[in-house]
């Protein structure tokens, strides 16, 4: 059980790095009250955070990015301090979402169980801003913190049995006509119905190896954004330990890519000649992907 735990933690950890890089600069309450003191994020940052946040989602899968977001959201919440100071301040609202028993990482509502919790009462417990006008005095509530992005890592949750079976999951037909159905994980991030990259479209996929238990997959793919372009081939070789609690296999893991990047200035008729770049560390590929297509535009 050891090797299954350490991936688990690894994963975990990697990913909560990742969260505690991109947030590190944003305007935090900005998204909660009109103006907290602190200059806005940029047009540039916002795009780029929520790039970054759809592309964790896509490569974790909602569960285990809902999870650790809410675990760097509670410490973010330690350093918010200041009351709301009038509940005019308030200004998003809450959304319901059905069957809250299967809010497992604790976005709704302490009181209602029905709404989004967008404040935190003196006594810890999240609150809509419905329930915190009724049960919570204004002096002593506080804004809860929420990224830019918040809204994408925002997820319902799923009980028991549904957690199994919640990852997305991609079909493969053998010769034999034996069909397999592998839990899509990292590979989310190339699978046209997940991946966040602006104009995506899937080349091809093809798998390889000698086990079906643990396929390789490689991925021809490309991109497109405003000027810029990037053309993508990536592996993949899958992984059928399931980490602790997710109750599945983990999926595809990353193994390399090689990226070819295009761009073509604005008032210029040809694209610039080509870079290509080899990749082995997904966040490093991730961050190759998100600057040149969510960078500053020249």
């Amino acid at each position: 059980m050891l090797p299954t735990a350490q991936k688990q933690q690894t994963a975990r950890a990697r990913l909560l790095a990742e969260m505690e890089r991109l947030l590190a600069d944003d305007a935090g309450l900005g998204v909660l009250v009109p103006y907290n003191g602190r200059p806005d994020m940029t047009e540039e940052a916002k795009d780029v955070q929520m790039a970054w946040a759809r592309a964790l989602v896509a490569v974790h899968g909602h569960d285990r990015a809902a999870s650790v977001y809410t675990e760097y959201a509670s410490r973010r919440q330690r350093t918010v301090t200041e009351s709301i100071g009038s509940w005019d301040n308030l200004v998003l609202t809450g959304r319901p979402i059905p069957r809250w028993d299967r809010d497992i990482h604790g976005f709704l509502c302490f009181s209602c169980l029905d709404t989004f919790a967008t404040v935190i009462a003196a006594d810890g417990d999240p609150l809509c801003n419905r329930c915190a006008r009724e049960h919570s005095p204004v002096e002593t509530t506080r804004p809860q913190w929420h990224a830019y992005s918040h809204s994408q890592f925002t997820f319902p949750g799923l009980m028991g049995e549904e957690r199994k079976t919640g990852e997305t999951k991609l079909l493969i037909r053998y010769q034999d006509d034996e069909e397999r159905a592998y839990v899509t994980g990292e590979a989310g991030l190339f699978t046209e119905e997940i991946s966040p990259l602006p104009g995506f479209i899937s080349v091809s996929a093809q798998t390889h190896g000698d086990s079906r238990d643990t396929i390789n997959l490689t991925v021809e793919a490309r991109a497109e954004r405003l000027r810029r372009s990037v053309e993508i081939l990536a592996t993949f070789t899958y992984d059928p330990e399931p980490e602790r609690y997710d109750g599945h296999d983990y999926g595809f893991r990353f193994v390399s890519a090689r990226l070819t990047t295009r761009s073509r200035k604005l008032g210029q008729l040809d694209t610039a000649d080509p870079t290509v770049t080899e990749h082995t560390d997904l966040y490093q590929l991730l961050d190759t992907l998100i600057t040149h297509l969510h960078g500053s535009q020249k």
